[in-house]
C-alpha cells in the first residue's frame, strides 16, 4: 500500500504511530469496535478525529468520546457522507428555499441479495447488521430532509431466512416533528433487480425521487419537433434526482459516477474548515450519537414488539 499509493510512512501498531509522528487530524477508518479506543488516545495527543460510521458500539462510548471532545476543545465528526452527495445535497439546497413546499413523507428502500455471509471483513460477523452498519445513512439522510431528528421509532424484524442470525430484513416507520412520516425498507434477501438505495420526498408541491448506486431509464415520447415517438435511454454509474409532478418526470441532479469518494472529501473539506475555528463544535458528533440512539431503539422495538418513543435532553 505504501508503493502504490507513495505514502512517506508506515507503521505496524496505532501506537506506533502516535509514538513516532505528529499530526493535527486522525482519520478513523477501523472497524467500530475499536473506533473508542483509537479516538480517545488521538485526542489524548491533540489531534481533531474524523471517524467512519458507525460511530460507536455503545451510546456510552459515544458519550464519553464527545465528553473528551469538549474538554480537550478538538474536533470529531462521523463521516455519514451521503448528504455531501450532489444529488441529496441539491434537492436538500431546493427544498431550503421553499421549491418543492414541505416535506411530509420519506419513502427509503433497498433490496439486494447481501446477506453477512457474502461479506469478506468485519461485516461478516455482525448480529445487529443492516440496521447498524447501513441503517445510519438512510436516518441521516432523513433527518437532513427533515431537518429534524424522529419522535418515534416502531421497527420489525422478522427471521424471514432461518439460516440468516442478522437483521437482513427490517421494515421501520418513524414520526417526525409536525407530522410527518417516515417509512424504511431495507432488504438484504431479495432476489428482484438491485436498488442500491432509493428514496422517494413527497412535498406539498412535487415528489421527488432519488436513486444512488445506478440508474438505468428508458423512455418512448412524443417530439414535436421531429413529428413521431422518440425513444430516450440512459445509464448512470452515480446516482440522479428527478422531480416528480403531474404524471412527468425530470432530472434534476444527475452524477455519471460514484460519489462516495468525493462525498467524503467534500466533508473533509467542511472539516478541515471547522478546525480553523477557535471554538470547535461538537454538533456534529452529536447528531451522530442521536442517529445511533435511533438505530439501537430501533432494534429494541423490534425485540419487544413496541413503539419507542425519545425523550431528548442537552448534550
Amino acid at each position: 500500500m505504501a508503493s502504490k499509493f507513495g505514502l512517506k510512512s508506515t507503521f505496524a501498531t496505532f501506537e506506533e504511530m502516535l509514538e513516532k509522528s505528529q499530526f493535527d487530524l486522525i482519520i478513523v477508518g477501523t472497524p467500530p469496535g475499536s473506533h473508542f479506543d483509537i479516538a480517545k488516545k488521538a485526542m489524548e495527543k491533540g489531534a481533531h478525529v474524523f471517524c467512519e460510521k458507525p460511530f460507536m458500539p455503545s451510546l456510552d462510548e459515544a458519550d464519553r468520546i464527545i465528553q473528551i471532545a469538549r474538554e480537550k476543545n478538538l474536533l470529531l465528526r462521523v463521516n455519514n457522507q451521503y448528504r455531501f452527495m450532489s444529488y441529496y445535497a441539491e434537492t436538500q439546497r431546493r427544498i431550503a428555499a421553499g421549491e418543492f413546499g414541505r416535506v411530509f413523507y420519506i419513502q427509503c428502500w433497498q433490496q439486494m441479495f447481501h446477506p453477512p455471509s457474502a461479506e469478506t471483513n468485519w461485516r461478516s460477523s455482525l448480529k445487529d447488521y443492516v440496521l447498524y452498519e447501513f441503517g445510519t445513512h438512510a436516518l441521516d439522510l432523513a433527518s437532513f430532509f427533515f431537518d429534524s431528528l424522529p419522535d418515534t421509532i416502531n421497527v420489525h424484524i422478522p427471521r424471514a431466512r432461518k439460516e440468516f442470525e442478522a437483521d437482513v430484513l427490517v421494515h421501520a416507520t418513524l414520526r417526525f416533528p409536525e407530522e410527518r412520516l417516515a417509512a424504511f425498507s431495507f432488504n438484504r434477501i431479495s432476489h428482484a433487480t438491485e436498488k442500491y438505495l432509493e428514496i422517494r420526498l413527497d412535498c406539498e408541491l412535487a415528489s421527488i425521487r432519488i436513486s444512488l448506486g445506478g440508474v438505468a431509464r428508458i423512455a418512448i415520447e412524443y417530439s414535436k419537433h421531429a413529428g413521431r415517438p422518440i425513444l430516450k435511454a440512459g445509464l448512470l454509474k452515480g446516482g440522479q434526482a428527478r422531480v416528480e409532478r403531474g404524471g412527468t418526470s425530470k432530472a434534476l441532479v444527475s452524477s455519471a459516477k460514484g460519489e462516495f469518494a468525493t462525498a467524503t472529501a467534500e466533508h473533509l473539506k467542511y472539516f478541515i474548515a471547522e478546525m480553523q475555528k477557535p471554538v470547535r463544535s461538537t454538533e456534529g458528533a452529536v447528531h451522530a450519537r442521536e442517529i445511533l440512539n435511533v438505530v439501537f431503539s430501533g432494534y429494541e422495538s423490534a425485540r419487544t414488539g413496541e413503539t419507542v418513543r425519545f425523550a431528548r435532553e442537552a448534550l
